[in-house]
C-alpha cells in the first residue's frame, strides 16, 4: 500500500470525536426501552417464508423472541489502580485486550497482558501507570441475576409476577407507569415450604404462568431479567396506514441511538417501558383467553362492549392476563361475537425496512442508529416481507 509522508500536514490540526458524549447523553436524556432480539422461527421456511399461525414454537409470530446477554465494550479507558482495571460496565464476562497508551516519545503503544479477571476488576501481569490513558476491550453481562425472589402469586387464575423486574429510577422518577424489566431465564421455581419445584411453566415479561398448585406468601425464584436501557429518539409519530398490505397496522417512523454495544438488526422490538398510550380495538371473542395487538398491556378499561350491547366490567367478569383478556365466568360474549375494547400499552417499535445504520468514524465506536416502525401486530404477510 502507497505511505504519504507528509506527516506535518496530517497532523498540524487534529480534532478527534468524543464516543462518550454521545454515551452520555443518551444516558442522561434517552427513553427508557426494552430491546427483544428476534429468531425467525423455522415454521417459515416451510410455508414459503410466512409463518403457520398454529406453530407451538412462535404461536404464529413468526419470530422467537430473546434477549442480548453479551455486550462489547471498545477501547475503554478504564479506571486503574496497582495492576488492575475496574471497567464501568460490569459485571465482566470476557477480556479481549489491555493497552498502555503514550506518545511514540514515551514508548507509544504497548500490550499489557491480561492474567485475569473478575465481575468487578481485570488484572495485568505489571503495574499500571495511572497517569497514561488506557484502553481496556471486554464485554459485560446485561443480565441481573436474582437469586432467591418471593413472587406474587395469583392462585386463583395460576399467575406469578416478579416485582424485582420493576425499575427502580431513584431520584429521577417514582416509576408511576410501572416499567419493568422482562425475564430473560427461569432456573428454578419453587416452595419455600415444601421445596418442590415447579416443572411446567411459561412466562412472559415479569408474568410466569403454571397449571400446577402454586400458594400465596411461598413461592420464590431464581432468575435472570434483562436490563432496561435508554435510547434517544427523534419525533415520534404514528398513523393508521390505509395502504392494502398495512390495512390494520399502526405504523409510523422514527429514528432512534443506541448504545455502541447494542445488535440490533431486522425483526428486532424496541419497547417504551415508560410510555403509555390509549386504543380502541374491535375483535372477535374466541374463547377464555382474547389476545390483543399489542405487545405490552398497561391497563385494561372499566368497560368492553360486545355487538348486542351488553356490558362487562373488570375484575367481576374480565381481567388483564399478559397481553390476554382473561373471562372469569360464564357471563361473556358468545363465541364470535364482536367486542369493543379500550386499552393503554407501552407502544412497540420494530426494525423494518431500514437495517441499522454503522456508525464507526476514526474506527472508532459510536452509537448506533436505526429507522423504526410503530408496529401493532404481525400477519403472515407482514412477517414474509422483513423476510425478504
Amino acid at each position: 500500500m502507497g505511505a504519504y509522508s507528509n506527516i506535518g500536514k496530517l497532523t498540524a490540526l487534529t480534532v478527534f470525536g468524543n464516543p462518550d458524549s454521545f454515551q452520555s447523553l443518551i444516558r442522561n436524556h434517552g427513553l427508557l426501552v426494552k430491546v427483544k432480539q428476534a429468531l425467525a422461527c423455522t415454521c417459515n421456511s416451510t410455508n414459503s417464508g410466512s409463518p403457520d399461525a398454529y406453530c407451538e414454537i412462535c404461536n404464529g409470530d413468526g419470530y422467537v423472541y430473546t434477549y442480548q446477554r453479551r455486550f462489547f465494550v471498545v477501547d475503554e479507558n478504564s479506571l486503574a489502580v496497582g495492576k488492575k482495571f475496574y471497567p464501568y460496565w460490569t459485571p465482566v464476562r470476557s477480556v479481549v485486550k489491555a493497552q498502555n497508551v503514550t506518545s511514540q516519545v514515551q514508548g507509544g503503544i504497548t500490550e499489557l497482558k491480561v492474567v485475569g479477571f473478575d465481575d468487578e476488576s481485570i488484572e495485568v501481569s505489571e503495574e499500571i501507570c495511572t497517569i497514561q490513558k488506557k484502553r481496556v476491550t471486554y464485554s459485560f453481562d446485561g443480565w441481573t441475576y436474582v437469586e432467591s425472589e418471593q413472587l406474587e402469586v395469583d392462585a386463583a387464575n395460576g399467575l406469578m409476577y416478579a416485582n424485582g423486574t420493576i425499575f427502580d429510577a431513584q431520584y429521577q422518577s417514582s416509576n408511576p407507569l410501572n416499567a419493568f424489566a422482562d425475564i430473560a431465564q427461569i432456573v428454578k421455581i419453587w416452595n419455600i415450604d415444601t421445596g418442590v419445584e415447579l416443572e411446567n411453566y411459561t412466562f412472559e415479561g415479569r408474568m410466569i404462568k403454571t397449571s400446577e398448585p402454586i400458594i400465596a406468601n411461598k413461592m420464590y425464584a431464581e432468575y435472570y431479567y434483562s436490563d432496561l436501557t435508554q435510547a434517544i429518539s427523534t419525533d415520534i409519530a404514528t398513523r393508521d396506514n390505509n395502504e392494502q398490505w398495512t390495512h390494520m397496522l399502526a405504523s409510523g417512523e422514527t429514528k432512534m441511538a443506541f448504545y455502541a454495544f447494542w445488535d440490533i438488526a431486522k425483526g428486532d422490538l424496541i419497547t417504551i417501558a415508560a410510555t403509555v398510550l390509549w386504543k380502541n380495538e374491535l375483535l372477535n371473542h374466541v374463547k377464555d383467553l382474547d389476545r390483543l395487538f399489542e405487545l405490552e398491556i398497561y391497563q385494561l378499561n372499566n368497560v368492553i362492549l360486545d355487538e348486542d350491547g351488553k356490558k362487562y366490567y373488570i375484575d367481576t367478569d374480565y381481567i388483564l392476563q399478559g397481553r390476554n383478556i382473561r373471562w372469569l365466568t360464564d357471563n361473556k360474549p358468545k363465541v364470535g361475537k364482536v367486542i369493543s375494547v379500550r386499552y393503554g400499552f407501552k407502544p412497540s417499535f420494530i426494525v423494518f425496512d431500514d437495517n441499522p445504520q454503522p456508525n464507526n468514524l476514526e474506527n472508532r465506536s459510536y452509537p448506533r442508529t436505526c429507522m423504526i416502525k410503530s408496529w401493532s401486530k404481525i400477519s403472515k404477510d407482514d412477517v414474509a416481507k422483513l423476510r425478504m
